[in-house]
């Protein structure tokens, strides 16, 4: 039977030190070792700092594994001379252990620098030492057998420190230019009293988007100068407690162009002194004005050309009731008598209620209210699903439609049918070649990055999936998988429409054989002040 190591621990330096050939060495193999040597060798593999213990007259050194990246490349140094593996730096180290082993008292170098060997070259290494006897019981009494020595490395921190004192001179030399960058920047920035939000300082684009001059714009309020602009106050009133924001959007009129609707987008950030005190709010913003109304050009655009891509289908549904009308019709004629005529025509009538039925589906989807709607998530999906119907049956797609809530969600309902379409139809055009499934479902839920609560809409497909790559670039203008068949603009669109509801957008998807296909989920709460 095997008796159990005197070394125990499953670290790397453990496993070197039970197969090392001590016997070849003055220490002679460890079964021989003294207690005390057996012990501090323990302690040495448990310690969770760097390092070693130097033993014998020879100074024999063993160390753990924390210890091995100052030896860079060496040649193995277990049970070797310790001042033989720092030959570099032979007599600094000498100097280091020589007293705790000649007197026995302990003694603590702080960040020392050493320039030792490592991977073949010279390295700067800043260190603090401790180094303490080990004594052992012998014959003639307590003597020192060994040295325990731990190592804390503070390089990085030292160089750190060096690149701080270093940059501290390079940032009084570029405070001058940072002030010029500031004067000049193409972004509008400011620093704002955070009690009665004053402007303390502005640049020159802040004043030129306020329509004045930097002088008449200092020492003014915010407030006087965008009176009527809805969301500011809220925003600086939760900077000026702390909370930084950023790309927040704000809308309305300022003071020297009423009647004329502008947007911004901001980051505010408090200033604080060095007790934490906010002495300010940095404030830096960009006029949106211009975007704001190209995107809307773009998401009327992109609309026209969803209810245009629509068409065809539409006609083709309405179609196919109005010819059996007119067979029935005929049919109806012809009749015998007027029962059977009568017959002919209740069909006929009930065919032209659903040519009404899609026509004001196609109505509903294009029609856009001037102000929020409340409507139910099935209002919502069952009118996109009817007019894609042609489509679907085509395909061969077999629709799984499960509505879990009942509660209304405010909204642009036209808008909100827009993405649905846009994510229906992109489903569809996934499956057109070989049919699949079409999951359409709808429950409350709860946005949690926000704790918002509200209904979410998930429509998810069968088809091939999407790579990473792909779904990376998804929400991009203008990116698109179709060819000369899309425009990229729709789940870009798609996206904007969401946000500005202070929903999400979000997708994931996989092309594993086995399991393929793409799911959007679409959540909107039932409050928000965007709309």
């Amino acid at each position: 039977m095997n008796r159990p190591s005197r070394i125990v621990g499953h670290s790397q330096m453990a496993d070197q030190i039970r197969s090392h050939a001590w016997e070849q060495t003055i220490l002679g193999p460890i079964s021989s070792w003294p207690s005390e040597l057996v012990v501090a060798v323990n302690l040495l593999l448990s310690s969770k700092l760097i390092s070693c213990i130097l033993w014998s007259a020879d100074k024999l050194l063993i160390y753990n594994d924390l210890y091995q990246p100052l030896l860079g490349n060496k040649p193995s140094a277990l049970g070797k001379p310790f001042l033989d593996v720092w030959d570099e730096i032979r007599e600094q180290a000498k100097a280091i252990i020589t007293p705790p082993l000649t007197v026995g008292e302990s003694n603590l170098f702080d960040k020392v620098p050493f320039k030792i060997l490592l991977d073949g070259e010279f390295s700067e290494k800043i260190c603090t030492l401790t180094n303490s006897p080990i004594w052992t019981e012998t014959p003639d009494g307590p003597r020192i057998q060994g040295l325990f020595q731990t190592i804390v490395d503070h390089t990085e921190g030292e160089r750190a420190m060096r690149q701080l004192t270093e940059s501290e001179a390079q940032l009084r030399h570029t405070h001058a230019e940072l002030d010029a960058m500031y004067d000049s920047g193409a972004v509008a920035s400011a620093l704002i009293d955070p009690i009665d939000f004053r402007y303390v300082r502005v640049n020159t684009k802040l004043a030129e988007m306020l329509d004045s001059t930097v002088a008449e714009v200092t020492g003014t309020s915010i407030f006087d100068l965008a009176s009527n602009v809805p969301t500011l106050r809220h925003q600086l009133l939760q900077v000026a407690k702390g909370t930084p924001l950023m790309n927040v959007t704000a809308e309305g009129e300022i003071a020297t162009r009423p009647g004329e609707l502008r947007s911004w987008q901001s980051n505010y950030v408090p200033v604080r002194s060095t007790t934490g005190e906010i002495i300010g709010i940095a404030a830096a913003s960009i006029e949106t004005t211009g975007q704001k109304k190209a995107e809307a050009i773009l998401i009327r655009n992109e609309k026209l050309a969803a209810v245009g891509r629509l068409a065809a289908s539409i006609a083709h549904e309405i179609n196919n009731p109005l010819e059996s009308v007119t067979n029935l019709i005929y049919l109806a004629r012809g009749a015998s008598d007027k029962l059977t005529a009568n017959e002919y025509l209740e069909t006929a009538d009930r065919e032209l209620r659903r040519a009404s039925a899609i026509t004001n589906q196609t109505l509903r989807f294009y029609k856009q209210s001037t102000s929020a709607l409340s409507v139910t998530a099935h209002e919502l999906l069952e009118s996109v699903l009817a007019i894609q119907q042609g489509r679907i049956v085509n395909a061969g797609i077999h629709v799984e439609f499960r509505d879990r809530t009942s509660e209304r969600v405010k909204c642009f309902d036209g808008e909100i049918r827009q993405v649905l379409n846009n994510i229906i139809g992109n489903a569809i055009d996934a499956m057109h070649t070989s049919g699949g499934r079409l999951l359409v479902r709808s429950r409350t839920g709860t946005h949690w990055p926000t704790g918002a609560r509200g209904i979410t809409l998930t429509i998810a497909d069968t088809g091939n999936g999407m790579s990473s790559e792909v779904q990376g670039r998804l929400f991009e203008a203008f990116y698109t998988t179709k060819g000369i068949n899309g425009n990229g603009l729709g789940l870009w669109v798609s996206k904007e429409i969401i946000d500005r509801h202070a929903g999400s957008l979000r997708v994931r998807s996989s092309t594993l054989p086995d399991a393929h296909g793409t799911v959007f989920s679409i959540f909107l709460p039932f409050q928000t002040s965007k709309i």
